[in-house]
């Protein structure tokens, strides 16, 4: 395949193809399929057993962030009606259902605790990998390069994660035919979200 450009044409991904088949090759020890194929209650309600997802792609959960996760469970319920719209469809009232989702985190009592974006995330999407996107170093990193999103030392959560759904909502619009693409090759396991999350963190992981 042609390389696709994302984060606002800041990175581009040469043969993503044969990017995303490196990764869902089990043979090489990274988080596909276990985390995209863990199944805890079959719906998109959170439960106990979903907290400990971000294990399984990188992201300890120890006793103490699991308990503090247990506590921000009624403010994470809506995870489970969010709008029926992949993001690249989303319009901005879905975009700001998923922020508002991150919200807690700029909250007592949980602001500056041991859970942060990436623990949630990596709690969230799997609930609707269409739509809640997935967060790490490397996102920020890569998402906040000249010509994305600004930095500011101030930003909410819920603030940046509106920032950070438009921009990936555009990327996966301007290369729709790559990522349907993408996903045939992903045998249709993968959301074109999470496929764009596998271009980043990989193509970042090969910066540094």
């Amino acid at each position: 395949m042609e390389a696709v450009i994302l984060c606002k044409g800041t990175l581009q991904v040469e043969h993503p193809d044969d990017v995303l088949l490196d990764y869902i090759d089990v043979r090489n020890g990274f988080a596909f399929p276990s985390y995209d194929r863990l199944v805890t209650n079959g719906s998109a309600e959170l439960v106990d057993a979903d907290l400990l997802a971000p294990a399984l792609i990188g992201a300890e959960v120890d006793r103490g962030r699991f308990a503090l996760l247990r506590e921000m469970l009624p403010a994470l319920t809506g995870v489970a009606t969010l709008p029926q719209v992949a993001i690249e469809d989303a319009d901005g009232a879905a975009i700001d259902a998923v922020a508002d989702l991150f919200a807690v985190l700029d909250e007592a009592p949980y602001a500056g605790k041991g859970v942060r974006g990436t623990i949630l995330s990596k709690v969230l999407h799997r609930k609707r990998p269409d739509l809640v996107p997935l967060y790490d170093s490397r996102i920020f990193e890569s998402y906040t390069a000249p010509g994305a999103i600004p930095r500011a030392a101030h930003r909410s959560w819920r603030e940046f994660l509106q920032l950070l759904c438009s921009q990936m909502r555009d990327d996966l619009r301007a290369e729709q035919a790559a990522f349907d693409e993408l996903v045939q090759i992903a045998g249709g396991e993968l959301t074109r979200l999470r496929i764009l999350d596998i271009l980043v963190w990989r193509t970042a992981d090969a910066w540094h």
